[in-house]
C-alpha cells in the first residue's frame, strides 16, 4: 500500500516533471544529449603537466565559450583563450564538447550512511519532528547495521574508510567534488580521497574550519564554537535545528540564542541552520539581521515532514541559501537528484520562483560562501582550486542543462586538478598510476580513478572500487547472517539509480 507521505511526494514530483516538459530543447534523459558547438569530446596528450579544458564555461556568475587552464591543483586561467599563459602550449588538451562548471558542493550529507537507501528504511508517516522517528524499530536496526560496518562497538568490523569512499564516489559520479559528510569526530586519512570531505582535515585545503552539530548543541559544545568564532578556527557552523513542523522544532531556534554562556553568540554569519522547516517570518528576520545562512534539504524534509524551509521568504530577506542531499535514506542519491527535487518543489508550491541559475549557485558559489570557502571553491576563477565538473548538455541553456542532467551525462569530474571520473573517451586525461577502472553508468562507458598511491591496510588509499564493493558487500552479508534483527540490509545501495 502506498503511504500518504509517498502520495504527497509523488504529487509534487509529477508537477515538476510536467513543468520540465514545457521547456523546449531541454528535455533530455540518458538517451538524448543536445550538443554544443565545436569539437569534442577528445583528448590531445601534451608534453607538460598542465591540463587545458575547452568548452562552454559557467563561472557560475557568467557564461562564455572558452578555456580553463589547470596547473597543479589550481586554476591558472579562465577566459576565451588561455594561449600564452605558462604551461598552456604543452598542456594536455581536453575538448569537452560540453559545459564546464565549478565542481558541485553538497553542503550536507551523512556519508557513512550512503551505502544504504530508502529500501533499508522509509518514513511510515508524516512526522512533526525527529523525535517521532528516531525510535522506529526498523530505523534503529539500520543504525545498528551501519555501526557494525563502521567499527562502532564490540564485534563490529571497521569498514569506515570503505563506507566513506563509497559515499564520496556516489557524489563524484554525479559531479560533486566536495561534501560536508559528517563522518564523525575521528579524522582519517582516507576521508576525502575522492570527493573532498570538507569537515575533515583530509580535505587538501590545509585545515578543517567547518564544525557541524547533527542535533541541538550542548552548552559546552556551543561555547567551544563561539570561542572558535573569535579565534578564527571556525569559518562555518552547520547546526541541524528547527527540523520538523511543531512548536518544539521552532523553539530550537529561539533556544539557540541562550544555549551558550554568552547569549546570542551563535546568531552569527558563520552559522547555517540545516533544515529550518519550522522557521517562520520572525526567525528568518533574525537570521537575516545576523547574517546567518540556510542549508536547504528539500527531498528529505518533504519525505519526513511533508514540509520545506521557506526558501523564497528567506531569499527576499537576503539570506544566503545552499543545498544539500542530507543522506540517501530519505534524501537524494546525489546532488543532481536533489537539484531536481528542489526545482520540482519550487514549481509545485512556490510558482517557479527559483530560476535554474539560482539552483546552480546553491551548489557552487553560494554553497562555498555558506562554508566560508568562497575564496577557494565554488567558482571558476584564477587562484581557485581546480575542482571542475563537465556535462553533456545544451550550451545555449547551461543552467537548465545542469538541472536536467543525470550521472550518465557527467562527462568529466576533476578534483584538485586530477580527472577522477568521466567518459571512457576522455580516459587519456586521467592519471595512469595506479590506474583507473572501467565503469558502466546507466549504459554509458565511464572510468573511475578510485585507487591512489598507498596501500590497502593502513590508509586504504590503494583500494580499487571493486575491492571496496566486495568489502562492504561481505560486511553487510555477514551482519545479516548474525540475525540480530528481523530486517536484512544486503545488498548495499547501488552507486546510481538509473531512470
Amino acid at each position: 500500500m502506498i503511504r500518504p507521505v509517498a502520495l504527497w511526494i509523488a504529487a509534487f514530483l509529477a508537477a515538476g516533471a510536467a513543468h520540465a516538459a514545457e521547456s523546449p530543447g531541454l528535455v533530455f534523459d540518458d538517451g538524448f544529449e543536445p550538443g554544443c558547438p565545436g569539437p569534442g569530446p577528445g583528448v590531445t596528450t601534451g608534453t607538460g603537466a598542465a591540463l587545458l579544458l575547452r568548452g562552454t564555461v559557467v563561472s557560475p556568475a557568467n557564461v562564455f565559450a572558452g578555456e580553463v587552464l589547470v596547473v597543479g591543483d589550481t586554476i591558472a586561467c579562465a577566459g576565451t583563450s588561455c594561449a600564452g599563459q605558462p604551461g598552456a602550449s604543452t598542456a594536455t588538451v581536453v575538448e569537452t564538447g560540453g559545459i564546464i562548471y565549478p565542481g558541485l558542493i553538497d553542503s550536507n550529507t551523512v556519508v557513512l550512511f550512503n551505502a544504504f537507501d530508502q529500501n533499508d528504511w522509509a518514513p511510515q508517516a508524516v512526522y512533526a519532528n525527529p523525535a517521532d522517528w528516531f525510535n522506529d524499530t526498523r530505523y534503529l536496526a539500520l543504525v545498528d547495521a551501519k555501526q557494525y560496518l563502521s567499527g562502532e562497538g564490540p564485534g563490529s568490523v571497521d569498514l569506515a574508510c570503505e563506507l566513506d569512499k563509497y559515499g564520496e564516489l556516489k557524489g563524484l559520479i554525479a559531479g560533486t567534488t566536495s561534501i560536508v559528510g559528517n563522518p564523525g569526530a575521528s579524522s582519517r586519512a582516507c576521508y576525502g580521497s575522492l570527493a573532498r570531505t570538507l569537515d575533515q582535515t583530509a580535505n587538501d585545503l590545509g585545515a578543517d574550519k567547518i564544525q557541524t552539530a547533527l542535533s541541538f548543541p550542548t552548552t559546552v559544545s556551543a561555547d567551544g564554537v563561539c570561542a572558535n568564532f573569535l579565534d578564527g578556527d571556525t569559518d562555518a557552523y552547520l547546526v541541524h535545528i528547527a527540523e520538523g513542523t511543531n512548536t518544539a522544532a521552532r523553539n530550537q531556534f529561539l533556544n539557540l540564542n541562550t544555549v551558550t554562556s554568552v547569549d546570542g553568540c551563535l546568531y552569527a554569519p558563520q552559522t547555517a541552520i540545516v533544515h529550518g522547516t519550522a522557521l517562520t517570518d520572525p526567525e528568518l528576520t533574525t537570521m537575516a539581521s545576523a547574517g546567518m545562512n540556510l542549508l536547504w534539504t528539500p527531498r528529505s524534509d518533504v519525505a519526513l515532514y511533508a514540509a520545506s524551509a521557506n526558501v523564497p521568504l528567506a531569499r527576499t530577506k537576503g539570506i544566503n541559501v545552499a543545498l544539500g542531499t542530507n543522506w540517501s535514506i530519505t534524501g537524494s542519491q546525489n546532488l543532481l537528484d536533489e537539484m531536481r527535487a528542489a526545482d520540482q518543489y519550487d514549481n509545485a508550491n512556490w510558482g517557479d520562483t527559483l530560476a535554474p541559475s539560482d539552483l546552480v549557485r546553491m551548489v557552487t558559489d553560494r554553497a562555498a560562501t555558506v562554508l566560508g570557502l568562497q575564496d577557494v571553491l565554488g567558482s571558476i576563477a584564477v587562484g581557485r582550486k581546480a575542482d571542475l565538473t563537465v556535462i553533456a548538455g545544451d550550451c545555449a541553456a547551461p543552467y537548465a542543462s545542469l538541472l536536467r542532467a543525470r550521472p550518465a551525462q557527467v562527462r568529466l569530474v576533476v578534483v584538485g586538478g586530477v580527472p577522477l571520473y568521466g567518459d571512457a573517451t576522455l580516459l587519456a586525461a586521467a592519471p595512469t598510476t595506479p590506474g583507473c577502472e572501467a565503469l558502466d553508468v546507466c549504459g554509458k562507458s565511464k572510468f573511475a580513478c578510485v585507487a591512489e598511491s598507498g596501500d590497502t591496510l593502513s590508509n586504504k588509499f590503494g583500494q580499487t572500487l571493486a575491492e571496496i564493493v566486495t568489502a562492504l558487500s561481505n560486511g553487510i552479508s555477514t551482519y545479516d547472517a548474525l540475525n540480530l534483527t528481523q530486517y536484512k540490509f544486503a545488498p548495499i545501495a547501488p552507486l546510481v539509480a538509473c531512470p
